[in-house]
């Protein structure tokens, strides 16, 4: 039986690293664009690879872990920390996002996010999991997909902005992959096709080593 993404214990623990420097409802200050930034996106990362590592619910296989030497990533670029006008929905639609392994799992569209990257105006829906009212899910596809990243997309995890926020940041140095590149016994959401990025993403996670 096919394992779904979201029903991996590591999930909590990945989603807590990414949250220390991901996504807020603040605009990034100046003083986290420059070497404290990148040590601290270095620093998650390297605990996130530990948990691949060492985790019983690491989605790399168990005969794998010994030998695991962590992940590739791009390097951390403050360029790929944006500030994105939000808009909520009125209401929250469903949006069934198809998974890997067949099927379907049940989101709703919980709003939207406008920002410019390299100079071009994007879009993302901002996703949430029926039940779950505390995250956001932002699944995306870019040009570098099937290259220098995961063929299936990537993922941004985001906690709820406060009721009163009009921006939030995305942090796409915090993209990651699913557990289903790692593992085909994962089956994960797949991206909606209006959550394609026009440019390329060359920050977070890239394609899982072989």
């Amino acid at each position: 039986m096919r394992k779904i993404f979201w029903a991996a214990g590591l999930l909590a623990v990945v989603s807590l690293l990414i949250y220390n420097f991901s996504g807020s409802s603040a605009p990034p200050a100046a003083a986290e664009t420059g070497a404290a930034y990148a040590a601290q996106v270095r620093q998650a990362r390297a605990q996130k690879d530990a948990a691949f590592r060492t985790a019983a619910t690491s989605p790399i296989p168990a005969a794998q872990r010994a030998a695991f030497g962590g992940l590739r990533y791009f390097k951390p670029d403050a360029a790929y920390r944006v500030a994105a006008r939000l808009t909520r929905a009125a209401g929250l639609t469903p949006l069934p996002l198809a998974l890997t392994g067949g099927a379907a799992d049940a989101y709703v569209r919980w709003g939207i996010a406008e920002f410019e990257l390299n100079d071009r105006p994007q879009k993302l829906n901002l996703l949430q999991k029926q039940g779950d009212s505390k995250e956001l899910f932002i699944p995306f596809t870019d040009p570098t997909n099937g290259e220098q990243t995961y063929g299936g997309g990537r993922y941004l995890d985001l906690p709820v902005p406060a009721p009163e926020a009009t921006e939030i940041t995305l942090d796409f140095n915090a993209a990651y992959s699913p557990f289903c590149a790692y593992n085909h016994d994962y089956s994960c959401p797949r991206p909606p096709a209006d959550n394609r990025l026009t440019v390329p993403v060359l920050a977070g996670e890239q394609v899982a080593p072989q």
